[in-house]
């Protein structure tokens, strides 16, 4: 075979080799260019606070899974204050170990400018938890619950605990009024709460998911509709035994007089669910560092074709399971 030929042959081979590479939809960065491993990473972990059990799971399933893949992970707890959040942003952005921000976000908006700063210096962003309202492109992916759905859930649920009821009338105690859990929970409800005739008398929002603020939120509706309230709606955990606590307190029984709806499934819910003090609880998963560490990875190595939304699998319990099938659930939970 010639010197020419053979040559022909190999550059050949070589652009046939480069064409094959761009027709993929999920393409990582040339074989030449660094390959990272997890030992590689370095994550600045934006938290929004520890306003819940809930939180606490969320948090504690970021720092296990860093310690066993060997993640180096620089942690930031804001106190749910969002100029808490685009401090450390600015922080992580201007820290040359950082080639990771992970964000779980207090509100919906206000973190454009921070996005865009943190692309142009090359970090990866990966939004988990709560979604916010910039555009996708300024981030890799969102992985997180759909709350939508998960309100859709809840007036379902709510639907079937009133049947019986002498009425359909609910009060609404929502989270944080700037978040996208407490917004959307609230805006699902609404898009099924007709099939019953579920009627809100009242609706109000805790600042900081504070269990406190909704008991004192009960408090008053219960003086306020007393003896015309036939289920509470509340957008976590914290919040419904808030509520049982305000019903009981003021002479009433929780899960017979009126029904509860819970939000999170952590294992203060299931106590209470089995009990039978709350009716049901929908679930929403905070173990979500597996997925959000393994994206940052594939961003990091150049691949493409991520969703801008990975939805979380969650699912729904209620009191009617019946405690020793709620307590053979809870001795396999996590959170």
């Amino acid at each position: 075979m010639t010197k020419s030929r053979s040559l022909r042959i190999v550059m050949a081979v070589a652009v046939s080799a480069a064409l094959a590479a761009c027709s993929s939809s999920a393409t990582p960065v040339p074989a030449t260019a660094k390959v990272y491993t997890y030992k590689d990473m370095v994550v600045g972990f934006i938290q929004t606070g520890s306003e819940s059990g809930w939180r606490a799971a969320n948090t504690s399933s970021f720092n296990e899974e860093a310690k066993t893949d060997g993640i180096t992970l620089k942690f930031t707890d804001s106190q749910n204050k969002i100029e808490n959040q685009i401090t450390a942003f600015n922080t992580y952005i201007a820290d040359p170990a950082v080639n990771v921000i992970v964000l779980a976000a207090v509100d919906v908006t206000g973190y454009d400018n921070v996005l865009k700063a943190a692309k142009a210096a090359g970090k990866v962003v990966v939004i988990e938890d709560r979604r916010i309202d910039s555009p996708s492109t300024l981030y890799y992916t969102y992985i997180g619950s759909d709350f939508d759905l998960e309100g859709n859930k809840g007036a379902a649920a709510m639907c079937t605990l009133l049947t019986g009821m002498s009425g359909a009338n609910v009060v609404e105690i929502g989270g944080d009024q700037g978040a996208s859990a407490a917004i959307d929970r609230a805006k699902g409800f609404r898009e099924k709460d007709s099939a019953c005739g579920i009627n809100i008398l009242d609706s109000q929002y805790a600042a900081a998911w504070d269990p406190t603020v909704g008991k004192s939120i009960m408090d008053a509706d219960l003086k306020k509709y007393a003896g015309k309230i036939q289920g509470v709606y509340a957008h976590n955990d914290e919040l419904a035994i808030a509520a049982i606590q305000s019903i009981d307190a003021a002479g009433l029984k929780a899960g017979t007089d009126i029904k509860v709806v819970g939000f999170d499934a952590t294992a203060d819910g299931f106590k209470y669910m089995i009990t039978g003090e709350l009716g049901a609880d929908i679930e929403c998963n905070p173990l979500l560092a597996p997925q959000v560490y393994k994206a940052a990875l594939d961003a990091l190595n150049g691949v493409t074709g991520q969703p801008a939304w990975v939805p979380s699998q969650e699912g729904q319990f209620a009191a009617s399971q019946g405690a020793q099938a709620l307590q053979d659930i809870l001795k396999t939970r996590k959170y």
